[in-house]
């Protein structure tokens, strides 16, 4: 079976996770162009916030529920690796 920590997520991805964590609502879901956005306020660069958030949404850390995407708060994701 699959393990997650088997792949790191990477610094981009962890630390756009972590981003965005702080900003997003686990309860209410934004736009993707809000998220992206979101990263490029926080000085990601276009290319690396395009990247981190299909990074994060592969990997489950972000969800996306009829074009909303939504952050997944698990404990599993406390400490990423």
């Amino acid at each position: 079976m699959y393990d997650r920590d088997e792949r790191p997520l990477g610094a981009v991805a962890e630390s756009a996770y972590e981003s965005l964590l702080e900003t997003i609502d686990p309860d209410d879901g934004i736009p993707r162009t809000d998220a992206h956005e979101r990263l490029l306020e926080a000085d990601y660069a276009e290319a690396d916030a395009d990247y981190a958030i299909d990074r994060l949404l592969s990997r489950g850390y972000l969800y996306d529920i009829d074009s909303q995407l939504f952050v997944t708060e698990n404990e599993d994701f406390e400490r990423i690796e």
